[in-house]
């Protein structure tokens, strides 16, 4: 059901690129990029179209990737500092219960050791790149840091689908369907590694007893 709105929706945004390419770019992106939107939104697949649409004469590439960058890195930031406002008002709230606190300091030595890989390749992950800045938030990644690595995230991402929409838009619905395959197969290989990483430090915990 979800999967054939997004198909009529696409098929009605397709005729009005021609003259409102960047603001369709704009909007699908920054609302596949907030944490509220992310998982329905098509902003990967908006800029694939975006993409073709260039390679047709009816916009500019460099600006498409430039009103992708813009509108992706918007909904980050919202949901970045989102996530920094939960995180301090549970700190606050949970002060006196150890196991959140646990929680929340595992968390943010995660993301003083791994948060800006995750940030960096979070953004290839459909669906679940928008929950990122939110976490990353939450777990008080530093702003220049999260800024660090999102920037560097965003570009590759709106250059490789801009131009992957620009050489082989023809088949863009092909071209999203195998993104999204290898973006959830990615999350899939990441928790399981998360899950194996988690046990066997559970295991040298145990045995140092």
């Amino acid at each position: 059901m979800q999967g054939s709105l997004i198909d009529r929706l696409l098929d009605f945004l397709m005729p009005l690129f021609s003259y409102w390419g960047y603001v369709i770019v704009l909007g699908g992106v920054f609302l596949e990029s907030l944490f509220l939107t992310g998982w329905i939104a098509p902003g990967t697949t908006v800029l694939l179209l975006a993409g073709f649409y260039a390679a047709q004469g009816e916009l500019n590439p460099y600006l498409v990737v430039a009103t992708a960058m813009v509108a992706a890195l918007l909904g980050d930031l919202v949901g970045f500092f989102i996530g920094r406002r939960l995180g301090w008002g549970i700190m606050h709230r949970y002060r006196g219960r150890p196991r959140i606190m646990q929680g929340m300091e595992k968390g943010q030595d995660y993301f003083r050791r791994h948060g800006g890989l995750t940030v960096l390749l979070g953004r290839m992950v459909s669906g679940v790149d928008a929950f990122i800045p939110v976490v990353a938030g939450l777990n008080r990644m530093s702003v220049a840091s999260y800024l660090g690595f999102d920037i560097p995230g965003i570009a590759l991402w709106s250059t490789l689908f801009t131009c992957l929409g620009y050489f082989f838009g023809i088949h863009w619905r092909t071209i999203d369907r195998v993104f999204d395959a290898l973006g959830w197969g990615l999350l899939v290989i990441l928790a399981a590694a998360a899950a194996a990483w988690y046990l066997a430090r559970r295991r040298r915990v145990r045995n140092a007893e």
